[in-house]
């Protein structure tokens, strides 16, 4: 036997396709709701000075905030929208075959 047999074959995978698609450094979701709030705070509420310092200072402030949320991880934001719909609790279940929990009746029998 050869060498050759007993090594394995090595790939070479390109970086871009292991590294987080992010648009501006953020989530693209992230930015799109960005862009969006800005846009309807500038041409919604009015074009005036005020509106613009905020709105410059909406995106500087949130899209700062947002990149480095996805340097830390770069579906955090995803997972955090995933979280909002788990329970804090899962009460344990019978098996498929159990038979139903009895129901008690939520008004009182004295009433």
């Amino acid at each position: 036997m050869s060498n050759e047999a007993l090594t394995p074959a090595t790939h070479v995978i390109h970086a871009s396709l292991v590294r987080p698609a992010l648009f501006a450094g953020a989530e693209p979701a992230v930015v799109m709701v960005e862009a969006s709030v800005t846009f309807a705070l500038v041409f919604v509420v009015g074009f005036h000075v005020a509106t613009l310092l905020l709105a410059v200072v909406w995106l500087t402030a949130v899209h700062g905030v947002m990149v480095w949320v996805a340097k830390q991880d770069a579906q955090m934001t995803t997972l955090y929208v995933r979280s909002l719909f788990a329970q804090d609790y899962y009460p344990a279940h019978a098996g498929v075959q159990a038979a139903p929990a009895a129901v008690r009746s939520s008004v009182p029998s004295w009433a």
